[in-house]
């Protein structure tokens, strides 16, 4: 996610320059065609370009708002999961503690119970960010918001049994790598274990659904993240998107002729900077929408999953009394990831 007010030009110049030699060079030839050359067919009406450039602003603000809508969404579920990852903390530090039991644990055992269950939950979270972060079929393409993330060292990735391995023991974590939705089955060990507090004696009946509650709920938010995840922006919208709004690029220039050689024979020139400036505006519009519709792929428009996980580490293990406790994380190159 990018933090800073106004996106500066080092930002921009990745995303524009490519583009921009495109139209300048596309917009050069046509103009020299029309006055070096004389090729005055090249000029056309401007009202049906107009006509077009209308119904495409509105079809690309269609989309954009789309995309927009997805990464909103991703956003929330993510904000749901740290208010209910605080939730879980608090019922786990006050409803399992010492109940009548033919099997007591002394102190010292339940506040390790109590740990690995805050410990388990924050590795659920860590690997549902790694999950979320896999690239799949359609996000297989030359991107540059994801290129401008990749060459930051910081935001470099490693593997989950890495991930994993701050906050489970390294048998649990080859146990769960092992599965094919490692999140999945960490929800299942704290049921597990759950379950076994309560036979013990360590929880009532009425603790243990309320803090099953919280599984079944850590459940639904990770399916809301995986059907975003798993479905892209529908390709009829998108791919048509990008298609009108380059058939107008392509035919803007011709139009713009005409309108320039009512003013004055030099007044040609000018239809070179204005289409460039127009030019690389609607196409910015296309690739504002193409760079929002997938909020998880790591670029540099993404829900900032790194750092919410690291802020939900540090409000849990504050909970348990930690001192020696994380630093939260912090912008690089005005990118929080």
């Amino acid at each position: 996610m990018f933090i800073t007010k106004r996106v500066p030009f080092h930002i921009i110049f990745p995303f524009a320059w490519r583009s921009v030699l495109i139209f300048f060079g596309y917009s050069t030839l046509i103009c020299i065609g029309y006055k070096v050359l004389d090729w005055t067919f090249l000029a056309i009406p401007f009202v049906p370009i107009a006509t077009i450039g209308t119904a495409v602003a509105f079809y690309v603000g269609f989309k954009n708002n789309s995309s927009y809508d997805r990464l909103w969404e991703a956003r929330r579920i993510w904000g749901s999961i740290t208010n209910a990852s605080r939730s879980w903390a608090i019922m786990v530090l006050d409803y399992v503690k010492e109940h009548p039991t033919t099997q007591p644990l002394p102190d010292t055992d339940l506040a390790h119970i109590r740990q690995q269950l805050l410990y388990r939950h924050l590795a659920y979270i860590t690997a549902l960010r790694v999950q979320l972060r896999q690239k799949l079929v359609w996000e297989q393409h030359y991107n540059t918001a994801h290129e401008l993330v990749e060459r930051i060292d910081a935001f470099r990735q490693c593997s989950l049994d890495v991930e994993l391995s701050r906050f489970l023991p390294k048998d649990e974590v080859e146990a769960i790598i092992k599965h094919p939705n490692p999140a999945t089955n960490l929800l299942r060990d704290q049921s597990a274990l759950l379950a076994q507090l309560r036979d013990n004696g360590y929880m009532s009946d009425y603790y243990h659904v309320e803090l099953e509650r919280m599984l079944a709920e850590f459940y639904n938010q990770q399916g809301a993240c995986e059907r975003i995840k798993s479905f892209p922006f529908p390709r009829q919208y998108a791919y048509f998107s990008f298609v009108f709004t380059w058939l107008f690029i392509i035919v803007l220039p011709y139009g713009l002729l005409t309108e320039m050689a009512r003013v004055s024979g030099w007044h040609v020139w000018l239809t070179i900077p204005f289409y460039t400036v127009i030019a690389w505006i609607f196409n910015t519009m296309e690739v504002i929408g193409d760079t929002s519709e997938n909020p998880f792929e790591n670029s540099i428009n993404d829900v900032p999953m790194t750092s919410i996980c690291r802020n939900i580490e540090i409000d849990l293990r504050d909970m348990l009394g930690e001192s020696d406790l994380p630093q939260r994380m912090q912008a690089v190159d005005n990118i929080l990831m």
